[in-house]
């Protein structure tokens, strides 16, 4: 189960990289300063600029529309263990061909790999830099026009800042804007990524356990209008079949949830010549969105149905 979401957030985020990154330093060496700053949902410090804004709904810090930076802990996850999925080889597995698409370096202590190129978006660079060590795992990306050397050289230099506070006391679900009825499905937390929150019946144990085959991922969305909201929709089943599921529809069904615009997909998966089912939903409050998803490969009928009613019990903040 957790080779599959770090592989999702990984591989349909960016899709094309650069070949030269001697640029880039091989040693960043940071110390928290009182000009750092924590991001929100992270034990991660860093100095921005005063006109980069965050964005709560996104979970990003912005300047301008073309131009952000974003910082995800996947609390529960190792960067040892996902190491393996930032090669050469296996990137080359995924079909991306360039050789020196990534930099191996160290961020204080830390393991690090860092990369940029033009993502599936025209016009736009991405920039990305992983870390961790057998206890975590964080993204940082990075967004910018490709004409903009200036703002890709500021994201780079806002990397170069970046301190990990192993120590401070987190709270996992810092960025939550929501609250559901945990009682329906009995499912416990098992990881936070920025703003997404996913829970599973034994919690952090199943993300180690292969044959875990029941999840609820919630993630926060920002405000959208019913017609972007339904062109998202409508563009999500893709993320799924790019991790390698086939899906027996895509149909997404409008209806109302607790007086709110629902976009739903409710369909079958197979996955590894294993069945199963994915019930999604993107539900568009007054001030901000919540995307649901729930997968089972077994008990696939009372597995929806509790699906259904925690979506049902979902109440924003």
């Amino acid at each position: 189960m957790k080779n599959v979401l770090f592989l999702l957030l990984f591989f349909t985020t960016f899709y094309s990289f650069a070949q030269d990154l001697e640029e880039f330093t091989n040693q960043i060496t940071t110390t928290k300063t009182q000009k750092h700053k924590r991001i929100s949902g992270t034990k991660v410090f860093c100095i921005a600029p005063s006109n980069y804004e965050y964005v709560k709904e996104l979970a990003r810090y912005q300047r301008k529309d073309k131009l952000y930076f974003q910082v995800i802990e996947t609390s529960g996850s190792s960067f040892t263990e996902a190491k393996s999925n930032f090669t050469k080889e296996a990137l080359r597995a995924k079909g991306i061909t360039d050789d020196g698409i990534l930099k191996n370096l160290f961020l204080n202590e830390y393991n690090c790999v860092y990369t940029e190129g033009p993502s599936k978006y025209p016009g736009e660079t991405k920039l990305i830099m992983a870390f961790g060590d057998d206890d975590f795992l964080v993204f940082v990306a990075g967004v910018c026009k490709n004409s903009d050397d200036e703002g890709k050289k500021e994201l780079q230099e806002i990397f170069k800042t970046i301190y990990y506070d192993k120590s401070f006391n987190l709270n996992p679900l810092e960025l939550a804007n929501f609250e559901f009825d945990e009682s329906i499905t009995g499912f416990k937390h098992a990881m936070s990524m920025s703003n997404m929150i996913i829970y599973t019946e034994n919690g952090k144990s199943d993300l180690k356990n292969p044959n875990a085959g029941a999840l609820m991922n919630i993630a926060m969305m920002p405000q959208m209008s019913e017609m972007k909201a339904e062109q998202f929709a409508n563009d999500l089943p893709w993320r799924f079949e790019k991790g390698g599921a086939k899906l027996k529809n895509r149909d997404i069904q409008k209806e109302k949830i607790g007086g709110f615009t629902a976009f739903i997909l409710d369909t079958k998966t197979e996955i590894e010549s294993k069945e199963g089912i994915l019930y999604q939903v993107l539900l568009v409050g007054d001030k901000s969105s919540i995307l649901f998803a729930g997968t089972a490969d077994r008990d696939i009928e009372s597995f929806k149905a509790k699906f259904k009613k925690t979506v049902q019990s979902i109440r924003f903040k």
